[in-house]
C-alpha cells in the first residue's frame, strides 16, 4: 500500500470548517483501506480546543506565516519569500517518504501562495512522487500562479465533479487530463456519527450499503408471524427477480432459546427458497452476535433505519405500531396494510396501502399477488425523488464506494504511468 501525505495549512481542528470534514473523511477512507497517511498541519497547530480525530497521525510541519489574500506572484513580501523557501526545504526533507500527496488549496488561494510557490519549487525533485491538488472553491478570474503544467507532469488538479471539469481546466491553463474529478465523501457512517457496534454490522454485511432497497424490520421472534415476515420475504423475492439488489435486516429480538431460534431458520429457509441469498438479501440479527439475541439496543434500530429506504409492513394486528413513525422519522418510504385501519390514521393517508389482511379481514393471496405488490413499489419508488437520492448518496458517496470506483484507480495509475 502506498504511504499518503495529505497537506493543510489547518491551525486547529475545527468540527465547523467544511474542510475539516472532506480531509477527515478523506483520511478515514485511506486508513480503512490500508494506507499509511499523515495529515500536515500548521506548525503551530493546537488541538486544546477541537480534539482531532482519534488516531489521525499529525505532522506539525507547514511553516506559520501572518497570511495575506495575494492576487499576483509580483505582490509577495519578503517575510512571504522567507516561507516559500522554508516550504521547500520541509517537502525537501518529507516528500522523500510518500508516494501520493493530496493538498488542499495549496494552488489555489491567495492566502496560501506562499506554500504555493514552495511546493512549486519542491515537486520537480521528486519525479516519482504523485499530486492531486484539491481545488475547492470554483476558479473563478485569472491567477498567474493557476498554471497547472508548472507544477509537472506529475501533478493534477482534483475538482469534485465532471460538469464543470473544462472550465477548472481553463482556468488553470490546462487540458481536461489535467483534472481529475474526485467526488467528494459523505458517508452516512461518519456524517450520522453511527456507533462503532452497528459499523461494525455494516462492514461485516455491506449490501446493507451497496443494495437498492434495504429495509430494517424489527420485531420479536414470536411476533413474525403476526408482522407477516413471510409477505415482506416474498415482495423482496419480487425486487430481486426485477434486478434489484435488495437487502431485509430482520432485527429478531428474544431470540434467545431453541424454539425462537428455530423460527429463525425456518424464515432463513423461507427466504432462500424464493431465491434471497442469506446473509446478503436477508440478514438476521441473530446471527451476528450472541449478545444480539436478546435485541438490539435502541441506537443500533434507529441507526439501521438510517441506512434503510424502505419499510413493508404488512402486520396484521396493532394497537398503533410505534414503528412506524420512526421508519418515517428517519425517511423511508413507507409501505402498509390497508385492512389495518389505524395505519392509515396515524400515517394520515401518506402511504403507499395495499391489502394484506387483519385480524378483522379475512385475506389469502397467491404468490403472485406479492410479485405484482413489488412491481407496483418499484413503480413508486422510481417516481419518488428523496428514494432515489437517500439511496444514490448512500451507495455512491461512502468511502468503501469512492475508494474502490475512484481513489485507488487514480493511485495505481499515478504510480504506474511512465
Amino acid at each position: 500500500m502506498q504511504k499518503v501525505a495529505i497537506m493543510t495549512c489547518f491551525s486547529e481542528f475545527m468540527p465547523g470548517y467544511s474542510l475539516t470534514g472532506i480531509v477527515t473523511d478523506q483520511w478515514r477512507m485511506l486508513k480503512e483501506h490500508g494506507h499509511e497517511v499523515d495529515v500536515f498541519v500548521n506548525e503551530n497547530f493546537t488541538d486544546k480546543t477541537h480534539k482531532i480525530p482519534e488516531g489521525m497521525s499529525i505532522k506539525k510541519l507547514v511553516p506559520f506565516a501572518h497570511l495575506k489574500d495575494y492576487g499576483s506572484v509580483n505582490q509577495l513580501i519578503p517575510e512571504h519569500n522567507t516561507v516559500v523557501a522554508k516550504t521547500t526545504d520541509m517537502l525537501r526533507r518529507e516528500l522523500p517518504n510518500y508516494q501520493i500527496v493530496f493538498t488542499h488549496d495549496w494552488i489555489f488561494t491567495g492566502w496560501n501562495l506562499p506554500y504555493c510557490l514552495g511546493m512549486k519549487a519542491a515537486i520537480p525533485e521528486f519525479p516519482n512522487v504523485k499530486f492531486f491538488h484539491w481545488v475547492h472553491s470554483t476558479p473563478s478570474g485569472a491567477k498567474d500562479w493557476w498554471y497547472i503544467r508548472d507544477f509537472g507532469t506529475n501533478s493534477k488538479i482534483a475538482w469534485p465533479t465532471d460538469i464543470n471539469r473544462t472550465f477548472v481546466a481553463e482556468r488553470y491553463n490546462g487540458w481536461n487530463s489535467d483534472v481529475k474529478v474526485i467526488p467528494h465523501i459523505k458517508d452516512i457512517r461518519t456524517y450520522a456519527r453511527l456507533s462503532d457496534e452497528t459499523c461494525s454490522i455494516l462492514s461485516k454485511y455491506p449490501n446493507l450499503m451497496r443494495a437498492d432497497i434495504v429495509q430494517l424490520l424489527p420485531a420479536s421472534v414470536d411476533r413474525l408471524e403476526a408482522k407477516r415476515l413471510d409477505m415482506v420475504i416474498k415482495i423482496f423475492a419480487g425486487f430481486k427477480n426485477a434486478g434489484k439488489n435488495v437487502c431485509l435486516f430482520v432485527a429478531a429480538q428474544w431470540a434467545t432459546g431453541k424454539d425462537q431460534l428455530e423460527v429463525v431458520e425456518k424464515y432463513r429457509k423461507m427466504a432462500t427458497d424464493v431465491g434471497l441469498e442469506d446473509k446478503k438479501n436477508i440478514i438476521f440479527s441473530s446471527d451476528i452476535d450472541k449478545k444480539y439475541r436478546v435485541g438490539l439496543p435502541h441506537h443500533m434500530i434507529y441507526e439501521l433505519f438510517l441506512i434503510s429506504n424502505l419499510f413493508i409492513f404488512p402486520t396484521r394486528e396493532e394497537s398503533f405500531g410505534l414503528v412506524v413513525p420512526e421508519a418515517a422519522l428517519t425517511g423511508n418510504f413507507l409501505v402498509l396494510n390497508r385492512n389495518l385501519y389505524n395505519q392509515i390514521e396515524i400515517t394520515a393517508h401518506n402511504a403507499l396501502y395495499f391489502e394484506f389482511g387483519s385480524h378483522e379481514v379475512n385475506f389469502t393471496a397467491s404468490d403472485a399477488y406479492y410479485n405484482e405488490v413489488s412491481k407496483v413499489i418499484m413503480a413508486r419508488i422510481r417516481d419518488n425523488e428523496m428514494f432515489k437520492t437517500q439511496t444514490y448518496c448512500r451507495q455512491r458517496y461512502n468511502y468503501d464506494y469512492l475508494y474502490a470506483t475512484v481513489y485507488a484507480p487514480l493511485m495505481s495509475e499515478a504510480q504506474h504511468k511512465k
